[in-house]
């Protein structure tokens, strides 16, 4: 049995440690990571403590190797595309970058697909991972094995979609347990695509050294097609809680200059997209998602119930809400009463 040597730079966020997690599994797999050490690993891996922008010390411990895969969670900037296209050039056989459906413009697009029109001009995370794919596909030109994933908004055992929130989930789940309204963006009527990350790391594996995925793109996201009045009111149900919903415009709320709303709702959350399938049944052939809402909010509500460090109380975040919620109430009843 060959046994194929995988790098992953990164592998403690949500969707890595889920991927390195199922790769660990696997007995033909020499596994590699390579992070700031901050955390320690889920699983037993070849552990180097490395920040992988420190270009010297990363051709120190790269030498002569060669790689079947680097898997790279970490690259946000034009800057650091271009430094691991220098650092893996003839070190490995393929180089997969995680990129996001962000990186679309979703203003003027509805449906889309890998080659749908960039540059979003409300996110500037979209913007920078466009420019990053733009650095890689100049690179390919000239023979880097290059496979570019896009997620779509990716969750976990310890946290999951939310409109607005605080700190962490729990800052929402508080309030809802406590019969206080909530925030969403819009009519709570946009349609949003999930994944959880055990899903994404199953269909995910399956683009790791398959040929056919070199030099292409690819949109990973759920069909399973939810809105945001839908998410809260699985988790209400969950928590055994009606959801008082306070529904305020996207424009206003990404006027806040407590929270970044802009990025969040503006460039992203407030806009409907639906996804082809056509490159993803092409590369990925096994694709499925087996946690739907429902199941996904099951699994976080078991988490938090299990876990006292997922339960942290944001009081800055609970008296901003009751600020917004009473001002647009205040306001609305002027408007009412006037127009």
């Amino acid at each position: 049995m060959s046994v194929r040597k995988i790098l992953i730079i990164g592998g403690t966020g949500v969707i890595s440690s889920a991927v390195l997690g199922m790769l660990a599994k696997s007995r033909d797999t020499e596994l590699y990571v390579i992070n700031r050490g901050h955390h320690p690993l889920p699983v037993m891996a070849n552990h180097i403590i490395c920040d992988a922008n420190d270009t010297a010390e990363m051709q120190k411990i790269i030498g002569s190797t060669v790689f079947d895969a680097v898997i790279d969670f970490v690259v946000y900037t034009p800057d650091q595309a271009k430094d691991r296209v220098y650092l893996f050039q003839n070190h490995t056989r393929q180089y997969i970058f995680i990129s996001t459906v962000v990186v679309f413009n979703h203003e003027n697009n509805f449906i889309l697909n890998e080659d749908s029109v960039q540059k979003n001009r409300l996110s500037q995370y979209g913007r920078d991972k466009s420019a990053c794919e733009d650095v890689f596909n100049q690179a390919a030109k000239k023979g880097f094995p290059i496979t570019i994933v896009r997620p779509s908004q990716t969750y976990g055992f310890d946290r999951f979609p939310l409109s607005v929130k605080g700190k962490n989930c729990w800052s929402v789940v508080s309030r809802i347990l406590s019969d206080k309204p909530v925030i969403i963006h819009g009519d709570g009527q946009s349609i949003w695509h999930m994944m959880h990350s055990f899903d994404f790391a199953y269909n995910f594996i399956q683009l790791i050294g398959n040929m056919n995925a070199i030099n292409r793109s690819i949109n990973l996201v759920n069909p399973e097609i939810v809105t945001w009045d839908m998410i809260y009111d699985s988790l209400g149900k969950a928590l055994n809680r009606k959801v008082q919903k306070v529904h305020i415009a996207s424009e206003t709320l990404a006027m806040s200059t407590k929270y970044p709303l802009s990025e969040q709702i503006a460039g992203d959350k407030q806009f409907s997209n639906l996804y082809t399938d056509i490159v993803r049944d092409t590369l990925i052939p096994d694709f499925k998602c087996l946690i739907n809402l429902d199941k996904g909010i099951e699994l976080y509500t078991q988490y938090i119930w299990e876990h006292s460090e997922s339960r942290i109380e944001d009081p800055e975040f609970d008296l901003w809400c009751d600020q917004v919620i009473n001002d647009y109430h205040d306001y609305m009843g002027r408007f009412n009463a006037k127009f």
